[in-house]
């Protein structure tokens, strides 16, 4: 993982799937609807894309389930 200077973990999508638990498909799906920030890196659609693993955190914890899950 690469670090940039202020410290934020910067992540590969694969990375980021592992760090959030879930798929390929779901990590499109959320990256595609914009729910989840994502960096591309180079030209074009086909480019690698980048996650900042504060803002996967961040994401995370704003959509904690609140009260009983059953």
């Amino acid at each position: 993982m690469e670090v940039k200077p202020n410290g934020d973990e910067i992540l590969t999508s694969r990375e980021a799937r592992l760090l959030l638990k879930i798929g390929r498909t779901k990590l499109w799906e959320l990256t595609r609807t914009g729910k989840i920030p994502a960096y591309r890196v180079g030209d074009g659609k086909t480019s690698d894309l980048r996650y900042k693993r504060s803002e996967l955190l961040k994401w995370l914890e704003a959509h904690a389930v609140t009260g009983s899950v059953r």
